[in-house]
């Protein structure tokens, strides 16, 4: 046995025998001769597409690659360049027949190799055959590779011996899950936690001399909630929670003396989860009161049931400064009050202007009192009469933020507040039985069934597995592999004389989560079937597998006719968890995805994360319309409406409040809207710093002219960027074509992205450059006139110039009349989406023969008006698509 091995070894160690190549015909030398080889002869050859060979070797992928791109150029009459000669129409004719005929012989449909599930498909897989709606995958979990654009093509998804380590610990844990091994009834494990008040911490609170704790109210949100930070819940149980709490008042408050009590509220929420959620979201476990004129610490005592994990926190829930459900938002009418109440305090407020970033609240205190002490501050100022403009939201450091600082100081300096002077908690006290356990316990009788009085335990696991196996792999299990899976239960019970018929099926179960035939897609040779067909078309427009419905098509075995494809594709385009399929393709598509790697230059305006959700949400909800009303695939480019909220006021202007994104319409043939003027996308192609025409034309020929550019060869340096300004972007673009081994790909890259070069790194319309300066002081400001949004200094610098001349002469303006073009040419664009499409959908790079049938689909959609949705429906009933 080991010496078979070696021979096998060693054999696959031995170089490939050279394949035969099919000799080419005469008028393909001819042709090639006359009209290529010039160029593409040698190791130097133009875009290392080499045509100096008199054989082809169609038995390699390499080979074809090259004949395919040779027909698209030729057919395309791309080749031979414009200022070469050009050969006869018939010639062409001839050798693009030829061409045409050897690639549909050697690279027919189909093609998809075996396809494992990327992350998304595996965690929607998990959550439908077990019904764990919550299960998430660890932070550390492998990556997917995107290969030709997507992230669940066949090729990219290897699966490594590591990755395979993890999937074995994964099928344990989930086995776990549904099946937890016998542990005997959970002992009570009750000790006594004294927390004293050293590890709380809150927002505007904090320790004060002697030892306290001090809570002063805050905005609705449970980070505005004292935390012990040594303590989260042993086990789900009650607990017994004492705080000693005292009323803090002096005669130096601004706000009047309390004579009612001063409510004290617990919370509990998990320890890394809902710090920023609402109150109202959170679980409220006991209320206090605390005696306003009591002196001594009061102590306050409640049981409270606590879920293993969580933590508890306290909150002072009436004291001025607070906000109730629902808002999110800190009281609008608590900082209106204290503005009106004390003109002293705005003029200050005004003059101060909440100081520079990262001034601590101490210091805001301080400098504003002190200003307020000076006597120089103008009480008749027109501004003290109503209240500042900006509220909230736009600016990190604005008004709303300046009163909180300065009143959360005074109330821990001067109150009201609450003082937290000890804290102990005891328990569990006893056990409680947690949503999590009752949620297993359900999932562990669902999967198990109702076992009938009498029935052996091999009819038991058979029952459990015919189901689950038939629902794990996606079609019903054959009797082999029922009969296989059903012995290793049985085996295991032989094996163990205390083991349970759910040991057994544990380990089933952990077994069948890291077979092949559940972590793959595609395996069967041959044509796709029915079961095949409904895998295909779910994971494409769901990223889950088939539900109910669908699968009970396929048992039926009416999936392959194509009225019910397509009936099934329209329900799964209106089933909530299209959601994904929006989401997944998009943020590859359109690049969205890269925005959580980029973050903006601070010179250009204030970002945070929650403009990147607006952006991505933009482009998801456009999206999603253009699908959902099967609207013509020209509204991709110009559409005339789009989504946005408050925060996308910054990128293309208006007045729109709140951060609900709604949908908006504006006039067709302007500079915004369409895949041509999404800030995302518009961001995506940037680097958060600057823009970079060649990134951005790249971009346009994959993703809209559907004509990607080759790869660069190696030695070619990247263009930088000149920032001082004193070399426009085009003449270093110039000086790069100047190089006839970048002019070729250069003269189609460079003017489209030249035409975007008004869309700065984040997507705002511009007119000029900016310029940065440094002042007296070192910080940097941008030039008034060109960010006026930002409003932050100087002069504007060199104006933009977008225009760019492509290949076949035509000379486009700006970026609307790039929209213009792409309108005039739509059979480009559709092409281009329907390949995207059917390699998202199919999991592999199209042969010839796919973009055949996508040649077809274009044609056939376009007769019945473009719409989107019956370009997915064609598809999902294309050859291409039932072919593995």
């Amino acid at each position: 046995m080991a010496r078979i091995a070696i021979l096998i070894v060693a054999a696959a160690l031995l170089p490939p025998v050279a394949a035969a190549g099919d000799e080419m015909p005469a008028v393909a030398r001819k042709f090639l001769a006359a009209n290529c080889l010039a160029c593409h002869t040698g190791d130097h050859a133009q875009a290392n597409i080499r045509l100096d060979r008199g054989e082809i070797d169609w038995a390699t992928q390499e080979s074809i690659t090259k004949w395919n791109r040779v027909y698209d150029a030729l057919e395309r009459e791309a080749m031979p360049p414009q200022d070469a000669p050009r050969p006869s129409s018939a010639d062409r004719e001839d050798m693009v027949d030829w061409l045409y005929r050897e690639l549909m012989r050697n690279s027919d449909v189909g093609g998809t190799v075996p396809r494992r599930l990327n992350r998304q498909e595996y965690e929607n897989t998990v959550r439908s055959l077990f019904g764990m709606p919550g299960f998430e995958l660890p932070d550390a979990f492998p990556a997917d590779d995107s290969k030709h654009g997507f992230d669940n093509v066949g090729e990219g998804l290897v699966l490594s011996p590591p990755l395979m380590a993890q999937y074995v610990a994964l099928a344990t844990e989930l086995a776990d899950e549904i099946l937890p091994p016998d542990t005997g009834p959970a002992l009570v494990q009750s000790k006594v936690y004294q927390l004293g008040t050293g590890g709380l911490a809150v927002e505007g609170g904090g320790p004060v001399e002697g030892g306290s704790f001090r809570l002063v109210s805050s905005r609705n949100m449970a980070s505005a909630a004292a935390w012990p930070a040594r303590f989260e819940a042993p086990q789900s149980g009650v607990y017994r929670i004492t705080i000693d709490a005292a009323p803090f008042q002096t005669d130096r408050m601004f706000y009047d003396r309390r004579a009612s009590a001063f409510r004290l509220s617990i919370y509990a929420r998990p320890k890394t989860d809902q710090v920023y959620a609402p109150f109202g979201e959170i679980r409220k476990l006991a209320e206090f009161e605390v005696d306003p004129d009591r002196i001594a610490p009061q102590a306050l005592t409640a049981e409270i049931e606590l879920v293993q994990g969580e933590i508890f926190g306290i909150r002072w829930e009436d004291g001025p400064a607070h906000s109730d459900p629902p808002s999110r938002e800190y009281s609008r009418a608590f900082l209106a009050d204290r503005l009106t109440r004390d003109r002293l305090y705005y003029a200050a407020m005004l003059k101060f202007q909440g100081g520079q970033r990262g001034t601590t609240q101490s210091q805001v205190y301080e400098a504003t009192r002190s200003l307020m002490e000076s006597g120089e501050l103008d009480l008749n100022d027109p501004r003290l009469d109503k209240l500042p403009e900006v509220w909230g939201g736009g600016l990190s450091n604005g008004p709303h933020n300046w009163i909180k600082a300065f009143v959360h100081e005074e109330l821990l300096r001067f109150g009201p507040a609450v003082d937290i002077t000890d804290l102990e908690i005891k328990g569990p006290l006893r056990l409680i039985e947690d949503d999590a356990l009752r949620e297993r316990k359900a999932r562990t009788r669902q999967f198990l069934g109702n076992r009938p009085p009498g029935s052996t335990d091999r009819d038991h696991a058979e029952a459990v597995l015919r189901r689950f196996l038939g629902r794990a792999f996606r079609r019903p299990a054959s009797e082999a592999q029922l009969r296989d899976y059903t012995d290793l239960v049985l085996w295991h019970l032989e094996e163990n004389s205390d083991a349970r018929p759910e040991d057994g099926l544990h380990l089933a179960v952990r077994r069948a989560l890291v077979s092949p035939n559940f972590l793959y897609r595609g395996l069967r040779p041959g044509p796709l079937d029915a079961y095949d067909l409904a895998s295909r078309l779910s994971y494409f427009l769901t990223s889950s597998p088939p539900d109910g419905e669908l699968a009970a098509r396929a048992s039926a075995g009416s999936l392959t006719d194509a009225n019910v494809l397509a009936e099934e594709t329209e329900r799964l385009m209106g089933d909530e968890r299209s959601g994904s399929f929006v989401s997944s393709f998009t943020g590859q598509w359109l690049s969205t995805r890269w925005l959580r790697g980029i973050m903006p230059d601070p010179r250009l305006l204030q970002f945070g994360d929650p403009d990147r959700v607006a952006m991505i949400d933009e482009t998801e909800l456009f999206f999603a319309e253009i699908m959902r009303e099967n609207l013509p695939l020209q509204l991709f480019i110009d559409p005339g409406f789009s989504y946005r909220n408050a925060r996308l006021n910054k990128i293309y202007g208006g007045d729109l409040q709140g951060n609900h994104m709604r949908r908006v319409a504006f006039e067709r043939g302007g500079r915004f809207g369409g895949v041509l003027g999404l800030a995302s996308v518009m961001m995506a192609t940037a680097n958060g710093v600057d823009t970079h025409p060649v990134l951005r034309g790249v971009w346009v020929l994959e993703n809209v002219f559907g004509d990607p550019a080759p790869e660069p060869p190696p030695d070619v340096p990247a263009i930088a960027p000149d920032t001082s300004g004193t070399t426009s972007i085009r003449d270093q673009l110039a000086a790069h074509r100047a190089d006839q081994t970048c002019a070729r790909c250069h003269n189609r890259i460079d003017p489209l992205g030249m035409v975007l070069e008004n869309y700065d790194p984040v997507g705002r319309w511009r007119d000029h450059y900016p310029v940065y300066t440094k002042p007296p002081d070192g910080a940097e400001a941008l030039k008034q006139e060109y960010y006026s949004t930002v409003g932050k200094g100087a002069v504007a610098g060199p104006a933009v110039d977008s225009v760019g001349i492509l290949a076949d002469g035509t000379r486009l303006q700006d970026a609307a009349a790039l929209k213009r073009y792409v309108l005039e040419h739509i059979d480009m664009f559709s092409q281009c989406l329907t390949e995207k499409l059917l390699v998202y959908a199919t999991g592999r790079p199209l042969s010839f023969g796919d973009r055949r049938v996508a040649d077809r689909i274009v044609a056939s959609v376009a007769r019945k008006g473009n719409g989107f949705r019956d370009l997915i429906i064609a598809i999902v009933q294309s050859e291409s698509f039932a072919t593995r």
